[in-house]
């Protein structure tokens, strides 16, 4: 297993590789600059604002100092918040951005799985019926409507929670559920049908002839298989939730990493996207490395080839 990781981060930081020179050169090629918006500056405090983060010079000559600060883990400073590295920007709005998304991925595990074992023991009942429907609703909602709509009814019509900033316990409820509703009914539909074809196949009949019970032929033998396609499915989600939800921030004013993330490109602050695009990069490959290695405990059929 260990010559397979270190395999694997071999072509973690050669994809990193192609990722930052990709999107390097991508942002260069955008019409437009950092120091270009509805305010048109002077052209010598243009010119000086150039010089002063090295726009000035030849493309390739930026491309390799920026290379060489990336190898000493300097992501460089914002062009867009003066006096403020990247690297301080995302210490200090990822620890928020984390902390609601690994809420929200508790929150949709504890539901989704055991709501698409409760449909797939119902299959074709009302109970099936009933919670499909409710996964299908909230999956066909974009998250930013279910938002709106959540702020409306229990923060403004019933009073019931607060709809801004994370000051208090409470403050929480509102954008996990938000950030949940859609991930969570994607994991309930897809436990239903992983678990319908576990709960056909020969050894859960053998189980069931052994004289097993229930509990134990449904939740040790036929969910420990259907947790497979969920295992595949939270490596991606993991690093998009934890990195932060730009909408669901910016609705309930929350202060993390999505919102600066997608303010920055509208800025083109060069240096702010390139940082967090690395960082979101970098954040999925280990995840994805994660859920790999995942796949050998759940299921020892499974082996990790060099």
């Amino acid at each position: 297993m260990l010559r397979y990781i270190l395999k694997r981060v071999v072509w973690a930081i050669i994809s990193l590789f192609f990722i930052v020179t990709i999107t390097f050169f991508l942002m260069r090629m955008i019409p437009g600059g950092p120091f270009t918006g509805e305010k048109t500056l002077p052209q010598q405090i243009l010119d000086n604002l150039n010089a002063k983060y090295g726009l000035n010079q030849p493309l390739h000559i930026q491309y390799i100092k920026y290379v060489k600060s990336l190898l000493r883990l300097d992501l460089g400073v914002s062009m867009r918040h003066p006096g403020q590295t990247v690297n301080e920007i995302i210490a200090r709005t990822f620890p928020v951005s984390a902390k609601i998304g690994l809420l929200s991925i508790i929150f949709t595990l504890l539901i989704g799985i055991p709501l698409g074992v409760w449909s797939a023991l119902h299959q074709g009942k009302w109970q099936d019926n009933l919670s499909m429907i409710i996964a299908t609703i909230f999956i066909t909602i974009p998250s930013f409507v279910l938002a709106v709509l959540l702020v409306y009814f229990f923060g403004v019509k019933l009073g019931l929670l607060p709809v801004m900033g994370l000051d208090e316990a409470r403050s929480y409820i509102l954008p996990v559920v938000s950030l949940s509703a859609y991930s969570l009914s994607f994991i309930a539909r897809l436990i239903r049908s992983s678990m319908i074809e576990s709960l056909s196949q020969d050894y859960i009949r053998t189980a069931k002839a052994k004289g097993l019970s229930k509990t134990k032929v449904v939740y040790k033998h036929a969910l420990k298989n259907s947790l497979i396609p969920v295992v595949t499915y939270l490596g991606p989600l993991i690093a998009g939730v934890l990195t932060g939800s730009f909408v669901v921030e910016k609705i309930f004013l929350i202060p993390g990493m999505g919102q600066f993330y997608v303010t920055s490109i509208s800025d083109r602050d060069y240096s702010l996207v390139m940082g967090t695009t690395i960082f979101y990069a970098a954040f999925l490959i280990l995840m994805n490395l994660i859920v790999d290695i995942i796949y050998v405990f759940i299921d020892p059929r499974i082996k990790l080839e060099d």
